[in-house]
């Protein structure tokens, strides 16, 4: 920090003044800019990612919940490969349904992703 001092000593009291240069108060403004820079470009980084992954990790969940909610016989209705896997997903709801969720995932990704960028 750049900083000029300037003491008055007087039989009384002593006085001292310091002035911060332009120069000095800008380079601090632009610490905490970048800071805030480095901390939004980490955060926006993990939910690229996330949002570029979010079909496949959709298609995880629904593979490891399937076994749970179907009985035997209705096993069949949903396909037991990754590919049919994203064309059933496809099939009800739409392509957008393979970022069900993704939102969320996102508020939870951007601290984090944030955090460890910085």
């Amino acid at each position: 920090l750049m900083a000029t001092t300037t003491t008055t000593t007087t039989a009384a009291a002593t006085t001292t003044t310091i002035s911060t240069t332009p120069e000095a108060a800008k380079k601090k403004d632009s610490r905490g800019l970048e800071a805030i820079k480095q901390l939004f470009c980490g955060g926006m980084a993990g939910c690229a990612a996330k949002t570029l992954t979010a079909p496949l990790s959709r298609l995880t969940i629904l593979y490891q919940v399937h076994p749970m909610v179907t009985t035997k016989e209705n096993r069949p209705k949903f396909s037991m490969t990754i590919r049919g896997g994203f064309a059933k997903i496809v099939e009800r709801g739409g392509v957008l349904s393979m970022w069900k969720g993704n939102g969320t995932s996102c508020l939870h990704r951007f601290p984090f992703s944030a955090i460890n960028f910085y």
